[in-house]
């Protein structure tokens, strides 16, 4: 594959809306000579992006996590790229019921707006529920959704004509059966 980059000050693989937007930000901050390897085809190469739910959830008990998704859903308001539609989770356990109030103090802790719901505030919110099968719920009206292929497609598209970032499709392997191992080693086993 002879266009196949041979230097880069910066290589990103995944050409999914992580990786794009990666790209995106690097060009926007001034840094060039970037690659960006996906092994499927573009603009939609088939990984998680794909298929994920699009939406946002601001809420994480790891801070840099929920700090990243919030950073991230701004920027998507600002591309306008999204909608904010609000987001409920619902309890029919105590369990789950106790792992959405461990989300709240997270989200107080972060500084992210949220609030506890009971039964009756869901259905407000969400009519057709049945309210006589849950606890409770937990509700962020930050929730966002997210048109992850679009974006992803434009902000790689900036790091082109930005950077000249370069995007170049990793060849699959043609062959069936597995490598073998180097004699002495433990047998593979197919993960």
């Amino acid at each position: 594959m002879s266009d196949f980059p041979t230097r880069a000050n910066v290589v990103v693989i995944g050409a999914g809306i992580v990786g794009n937007c990666l790209v995106g930000h690097l060009a926007r901050l001034g840094w060039t000579d970037l690659v960006l390897l996906e092994k499927g085809p573009l603009p939609n190469p088939g990984g998680s992006t794909g298929h994920a739910s699009n939406f946002i959830f601001p809420v994480d008990h790891n801070k840099e996590m929920a700090l990243l998704g919030e950073q991230s859903a701004n920027q998507y308001r600002d591309m306008q790229m999204s909608v904010d539609s609000g987001g409920i989770e619902v309890a029919r356990t105590q369990a789950r019921m106790d792992e959405l109030t461990r989300r709240m103090t997270s989200a107080k802790a972060w500084g992210i707006e949220a609030h506890m719901l009971t039964p009756s505030q869901v259905k407000e919110l969400v009519p057709f529920i049945n309210e006589d099968v849950i606890l409770g719920g937990f509700h962020c009206p930050t929730v966002s959704v997210v048109d992850s292929l679009e974006t992803g497609t434009t902000m790689r598209r900036e790091a082109i004509e930005k950077a000249g970032c370069r995007c170049s499709r990793i060849p699959r392997c043609s062959t069936s059966r597995p490598p073998k191992a180097p004699a002495g080693s433990p047998p593979l086993r197919p993960w």
